[in-house]
């Protein structure tokens, strides 16, 4: 997912970047030769994993661990493609910016990645059964997954598609008020921040997860949920 130079943090011009492949204190550079490309999705992965968010990492291909750019030179821009067909593996997909860069007369294959947002990165799909099949997560299915390690989460998205009660609670100077939700909603959707409902009419509706308590109805045996506000 090659991105535009304009979405980018921080920019990196040919000086810089030639600075850096020297600079070997800089732990968010890595050399590769161009046969070494097993590791250049491992790298990438690595980068937008643990970088703080926004912080341009370079990977170097073509460079040995010497810094020096190897001989004899190869067509990067096939380089490039091979690249490119790799990242491709990587879920969600890792953002960077691929330039060419000139040291010494010879030629090298700079991979700016920023530390990112998304993050984690894998390197490769995660993958969810649907009926007998195994196929790869869609994005929301990947959010949920990461989200339901919260316990809070996993819970309501336990009930994902089923219809729970809800109670809004109101809070308030002489105590707290109760309204009954007259119909029963099912759960859509559930992340760290939000929690999305839709009513047999289908009507969404959708709460932070700051405010809703979670309880259980025995009576009818449903998630309870109580929307403080």
């Amino acid at each position: 997912m090659p991105l535009s130079e304009p979405q980018m943090l921080v920019e990196l011009n040919e000086q810089d970047l030639v600075a850096r492949l020297k600079n070997f204190e800089d732990h968010f550079v890595e050399r590769k030769t161009v046969k070494d490309e097993k590791d250049w999705l491992k790298t990438a992965v690595a980068f937008a994993n643990s970088a703080p968010v926004g912080v341009p990492c370079v990977l170097y291909i073509g460079v040995r661990n010497n810094g020096e750019i190897e001989t004899p030179q190869v067509n990067l821009d096939e380089v490039q493609k091979k690249f490119n067909v790799k990242l491709k593996k990587a879920f969600p997909p890792i953002p960077y910016i691929p330039k060419i860069i000139n040291e010494a007369g010879r030629q090298a294959l700079a991979v700016i990645v920023v530390g990112s947002a998304l993050r984690p990165h894998f390197a490769g799909p995660s993958y969810v059964r649907k009926g007998s099949e195994s196929l790869p997560a869609s994005e929301e299915q990947f959010d949920e997954l990461i989200a339901s390690r919260n316990s809070k989460v996993r819970t309501i998205l336990s009930f994902k598609g089923k219809p729970v009660k809800v109670i809004n609670r109101y809070h308030r100077a002489q105590g707290i008020d109760e309204t009954h939700w007259n119909k029963n909603p099912v759960v859509v959707f559930c992340n760290e921040w939000w929690v999305k409902l839709q009513d047999p009419g289908g009507a969404l509706f959708t709460f932070p997860l700051s405010d809703i308590t979670l309880s259980f109805d025995d009576g009818i045996k449903s998630l309870l949920l109580y929307v403080e506000r």
